[in-house]
C-alpha cells in the first residue's frame, strides 16, 4: 500500500514505507525541510519497518535538520542510525560532504562516551550543562564596532557613554576594530588576549596641543570570559572581566591602565565559525592619562574641563561590536557538533 505524503498511516510489517521515504526525499530536494522531517519521522519504528528503510528515514531527518540548524535533532538521528548499524558510513558520492563530516563527528563522540562508560563502574552523575569536552583555541576575526570615549570634556557639563557627542563633534567618525586570541576550557571559562584600536573623535581636545585629530587610542586587554552555555555549539551569552592598558595620543597624553568589563552573545554558524555581538568598557587610570586632563575636583587651579560621570576614571568603550570568531579543536559535549 502506498503512503500519501503528509498522511499518517497505521504502521505494520506489510507497509514498507518506501513511498513515504521517497516523498520525504522529494520534499528535501525541494527545500521543504520541515515537511521532509515530518514525513521521514513516520518511518522510524524498527518494530514496523525494515532497518534499511529506517536508516533512510533517519538520514533524511539528519539532512533536513542540518539545513534548518536543528543540531540536536540531527545528532539524535545519526545516533539512532549508529545504533542500528554501528559500521554505517555516509556515501561519499551521493551524500553531501557536510553530512559525511557530521556522521564522522557523531561517531567520534559516541566512541568517546562508550569508552568512558566501560572504564568506570561508578554510577553516572546527572547530566552537566552543555560544554566542550576538550579545550580549544579560538580567534576573533573581522571585529568592528562603534567607539565611545567617556572622560573629561570641554563640550558639556558631563559626558557619558551614550551621549553620542562623537557623532557630531571631533575628528572623524567613532569606529574601532577588535581582535582576540583565546583558549576555551571545558569549565565554560576562557582566557582571552584581545586588542581594541579605534578612533575616539573627542579624546584629543586637551592633550596639550589642541589638536582634535589626535584621536586614535589602542587598548590591549587580558580577559577572563565565562560563557552561559556551549560556545560555538549553541547560542550562548558570555561575560568578560579583566585588565587593559590604553596608549596613544600626543602632547601630554600618556598610557592608562585599568579594569575592563563586557559581554556579548555568540551565535554559531558552523562547527568552526560563529557570529558575535558584544559591548566592552575599558576604564583607565590615572585620570590625566589618555586625555591629558583630570577631573575638575582634582585640578589644582580649577581650569580643567568639566569632567564626566566616570569621575577619576576615563574610559574607551566599544558600545556595540560585531564580527566573526573561528575555533580550532574542541569536541561538543552533550550537544550536537555542527556541520
Amino acid at each position: 500500500m502506498a503512503f500519501s505524503p503528509g498522511t499518517v498511516h497505521a504502521q505494520d510489517t506489510t507497509s514498507p514505507c518506501t513511498d513515504t521515504v521517497a516523498a520525504a526525499e522529494e520534499a528535501y530536494l525541494n527545500r521543504n525541510y520541515q515537511e521532509a522531517v515530518t514525513l521521514a519521522s513516520q518511518c522510524t519504528d524498527r518494530s514496523a519497518f525494515d532497518d534499511k528503510i529506517v536508516i533512510q528515514a533517519y538520514r533524511l531527518i539528519t539532512l533536513a535538520s542540518l539545513r534548518q540548524g536543528a543540531l540536536v535533532q540531527a545528532r539524535s538521528a545519526v545516533t539512532n542510525i549508529l545504533q542500528i548499524d554501528p559500521e554505517y558510513t555516509a556515501d561519499p558520492v551521493n551524500d553531501p560532504p557536510a553530512y559525511d563530516l557530521f556522521v564522522s563527528l557523531v561517531r567520534r563522540e559516541e566512541d568517546i562516551e562508550n569508552t568512558a562508560d566501560t572504564e568506570t563502574d561508578t554510577e553516572k552523575p546527572s547530566p552537566a550543562p552543555q560544554r566542550r569536552d576538550e579545550g580549544g583555541l579560538f580567534l576573533k576575526l573581522i571585529g568592528v564596532g562603534l567607539s565611545d570615549y567617556t572622560g573629561d570634556l570641554p563640550i558639556e557639563n558631563a559626558g557619558h557613554p551614550f551621549d553620542f557627542q562623537e557623532a557630531s563633534t571631533g575628528s572623524g567618525s567613532p569606529y574601532l576594530f577588535t581582535a582576540e586570541l583565546g583558549y576555551e576550557f571545558p569549565s565554560n571559562l576562557a582566557l582571552v588576549l584581545g586588542v581594541q584600536t579605534g578612533n575616539y573623535p573627542i579624546v584629543g581636545y586637551s592633550t596639550g596641543n589642541n589638536d582634535i585629530s589626535d584621536s586614535w587610542r589602542h587598548t590591549p586587554q587580558l580577559l577572563v570570559r565565562y560563557t552561559f552555555g556551549a560556545a560555538g555549539e549553541s547560542v550562548a551569552a558570555y561575560l568578560d572581566a579583566g585588565a587593559n592598558v590604553t596608549f596613544g595620543g600626543e602632547g601630554i597624553a600618556s598610557p592608562g591602565f585599568g579594569p575592563s568589563v563586557g559581554g556579548g552573545v555568540d551565535i554559531p554558524l558552523s562547527n568552526t565559525w560563529s557570529f558575535f555581538v558584544e559591548s566592552r568598557f575599558n576604564f583607565t587610570l590615572p585620570d590625566n592619562a589618555i586625555d591629558g586632563t583630570v577631573y575638575p575636583e582634582d585640578a589644582p587651579d580649577g581650569s580643567s574641563p568639566e569632567g564626566s560621570i566616570t569621575g577619576p576614571f576615563d574610559s574607551v568603550n566599544q558600545l556595540l561590536g560585531i564580527g566573526l570568531r573561528v575555533r580550532f579543536g574542541g569536541a561538543a559535549g552533550g550537544s550536537a557538533a555542527q556541520e
